[in-house]
């Protein structure tokens, strides 16, 4: 006989279930979202707060739209002291005590950026400092800076007939040092004994990490346009280290009688063979400070003494050329051999993650890199009398009318096919095995012989991928370059 259950409500299914999932429920409190740190100067990249540092701590940029200084001066206990009409740096110097770590880098971008130099002026007649202070337009600072500061860049201190009386001590940025030399070249053409009447006395207290070869650019290199001083003193701080072999060339343009264009040329070939015994040695990084110092100097004497160097005859162009192709195949090597350990590395150096390669130093081979195939391309470019003013050195820094005479027939086919040699390696480590390639073909024709050429264009034809295009690895390397 069958049994027949009763109805069953349509929730009595699950009711049973319901209740077990009820008791074993549990209620817990939401954690808390966590509140975002606040945006802070130290938590933004080191690029933006250069870009901000710029408009709070540049001299020339803090300056721009405000009025023109006006000065009165005062003779105080025989010394010159000026008052401004305002500020004449409105820079934000607050920024200085913030905290520890903020105080370390806005001072090191305040005096690395400005590049200031201490000025003391020496003289029995105080007329004769006022004059050179108004007429060259430093009269920068309204009361004299302690004679304990160590942080700018440079001390000049100049000394009319060995004079005892300190008349004024002003500091400004280097971006006026143009001013001051002018007036001390006007000032010995107008009076033949003004220079032997003085004594000169350099000291370089910092180069914050600058390449050398730079800094000696922007803050030594124009005194040359002064020479005949009567007695010149130069002297290197434990942080302001120059270029081996350039206080002696420097001590000697200032000193000297009458400047030569062989003398300019033979301050150059000092460089250059120094450069070269360098990078024989190994030293990359100083081989090509030195080779750059040399293009330094030439770029100098072309924009100061024009007339002198340009009335010679071809023999000197060709030697003035040649030097500049050595400083430019110079610094490619250099700098390709310092890094090629990285980028000789198995494996896309550009976009490599391992912890052996980190970032920084990444950026560091990139920029290094781009520079290498610049100057690599800068020496190709003079020794084949390239008529195209993009990759001619010359017309990078040079007014047309300054740039000195070329020809083809100045270089031989052999360093012809070293520089596209250079040009090669150097696209190779860039990625570039296609453009490596050509160099390298035309390397190997112009110079059969040439040490390692073959190899060089063996590996770079094997590197070839038909599937990249071509320009795509220079690309990469400036991408790294600029983070």
């Amino acid at each position: 006989m069958t049994t027949l259950s009763s109805k069953r409500d349509s929730m009595d299914a699950t009711t049973s279930d319901l209740s077990n999932k009820l008791e074993s429920t549990t209620l817990s409190t939401a954690s808390p979202t966590p509140k975002r740190s606040p945006l802070t100067l130290t938590s933004l990249p080191t690029s933006i707060r250069n870009r901000i540092y710029s408009h709070l701590l540049d001299t020339e940029l803090v300056n721009l739209s405000q009025p023109n200084v006006s000065y009165t001066h005062t003779l105080t206990s025989s010394l010159l002291t000026f008052t401004p009409s305002r500020p004449p740096f409105p820079t934000t110097t607050s920024l200085f005590t913030l905290n520890r770590h903020l105080s370390r880098e806005t001072l090191h971008y305040f005096y690395s950026t400005n590049l200031f130099i201490r000025l003391e002026l020496y003289t029995a007649d105080a007329r004769h400092a006022k004059t050179m202070l108004t007429d060259s337009g430093i009269l920068f600072v309204p009361s004299c800076p302690p004679t304990s500061a160590t942080r700018h860049a440079l001390d000049l201190t100049l000394v009319e007939k060995n004079s005892s009386q300190k008349r004024a001590e002003v500091m400004f940025p280097a971006q006026y040092l143009p001013r001051l030399i002018n007036f001390w070249d006007q000032a010995k053409k107008a009076t033949k004994s003004w220079a032997s009447n003085h004594s000169l006395f350099v000291k370089v207290l910092n180069t914050y990490g600058f390449g050398l070869a730079r800094f000696q650019g922007d803050v030594l290199e124009l005194l040359r346009l002064v020479n005949g001083f009567g007695a010149v003193t130069i002297e290197e701080g434990e942080a302001g280290r120059l270029l081996p072999g350039y206080k002696e060339g420097l001590h000697e343009s200032l000193t000297v009688g009458e400047v030569t264009a062989e003398g300019v040329k033979g301050v150059v070939e000092g460089a250059v063979e120094r450069a070269e015994e360098a990078l024989g040695r190994g030293e990359h990084e100083l081989s090509a400070q030195l080779a750059q110092s040399g293009v330094v100097t030439l770029t100098y004497a072309y924009l100061t003494r024009p007339e002198t160097l340009h009335m010679q005859a071809d023999v000197f162009h060709k030697a003035i050329q040649r030097l500049r192709w050595r400083c430019e195949l110079i610094t490619a090597k250099a700098l390709f051999g310092q890094h090629e350990e990285v980028t000789s590395s198995k494996g896309d150096w550009v976009s490599s993650t391992s912890a052996a390669v980190d970032v920084s130093k990444r950026q560091e081979v990139a920029r290094d890199m781009l520079a290498a195939e610049t100057a690599a391309s800068r020496a190709l470019s003079l020794a084949t009398d390239s008529p195209s003013p993009n990759s001619n050195p010359w017309f990078q820094s040079l007014p047309a009318e300054l740039i000195p005479p070329n020809k083809r027939e100045w270089f031989t086919d052999e360093e012809r096919g070293e520089s596209w040699y250079v040009c090669g390696i150097v696209h190779t480590a860039v990625g570039e095995p296609l453009f490596a390639a050509g160099d390298l073909e035309r390397a190997c024709g112009l110079n059969p012989n040439g040490k390692g050429f073959e190899d060089a264009f063996q590996r770079a034809r094997e590197g070839i991928d038909w599937n990249i295009k071509p320009g795509t690895g220079l690309k990469k390397v400036a991408r790294l370059a600029r983070q």
